[in-house]
């Protein structure tokens, strides 16, 4: 009797197989020969489950962040402040593994990489889809934060395309100087509190733009 295969999840080993060979080559050096191979499959056979290098790359982003959702929506609670649930979202702490810890940010230093050079718009298209989930998250917790008073914001799209430009900013600097995964996280963390902490008042207080707030209120969260 055949055996009969999870298209999905062959689909994963497949994209999980060639991480390694991501990080180690760069993505415009792995060849779908080397992926094949360190899948333990036919060449023909990724092209049954992957049109292209690029669905397999898209397929691991794809894995990560449905992992980092997992583990994010069994840390959150609902007597959690809209601050902490924002700050605890960019807290990728559930990557048990140190060498899995490295190979995420080194995959993604690689990804910026091959989207500063893409002319095909694949892995712009992929990277701007990808921080408008992050994007929709930040303003509707800013949004709750507000109707449950726990503070007011004078520009909450400008707050939060302000953490989202940090955060793509981050990734790119943290490609240039060889950050290691920890270094990136703890600046990420502190960025984003900063913002947090200029950009937002108790309700009874007037909003100042965070370029006139008191610097000594610098990674405070109110």
């Amino acid at each position: 009797m055949a055996r009969i295969i999870d298209k999905e999840e062959k689909r994963n080993d497949i994209a999980r197989a060639s991480i390694a060979l991501f990080c180690d080559k760069g993505i415009q050096q792995t060849s779908m020969d080397a992926i094949a191979k360190s899948a333990g499959v036919a060449k023909g056979t990724i092209y049954l489950y992957f049109k292209n290098k690029e669905e397999i790359i898209f397929a691991i982003w794809d894995m990560i962040v449905a992992r980092h959702h997992e583990a994010y929506t069994k840390r959150i609670t609902d007597a959690m402040s809209a601050k902490e649930k924002i700050l605890d979202f960019f807290n990728f702490g559930e990557c048990a593994e140190e060498e899995d810890k490295e190979q995420i940010l080194s995959l993604y230093q690689h990804f910026i990489s091959a989207m500063l050079i893409d002319k095909t718009g694949l892995y712009t298209a992929y990277f701007e889809s990808f921080f408008q989930k992050d994007f929709d998250f930040i303003i509707q917790s800013l949004r709750e934060g507000e109707a449950k008073g726990e503070f007011v914001v004078e520009n909450i799209e400008l707050l939060t395309t302000s953490i989202t430009l940090l955060i793509k900013g981050l990734l790119v600097r943290a490609k240039a100087s060889n950050m290691g995964f920890y270094e990136a996280q703890s600046i990420l963390i502190e960025h984003i509190t900063f913002l947090l902490s200029q950009c937002t008042q108790p309700k009874h207080q007037k909003v100042a733009p965070f370029y006139e707030a008191d610097k000594e209120t610098k990674g405070t969260i109110q």
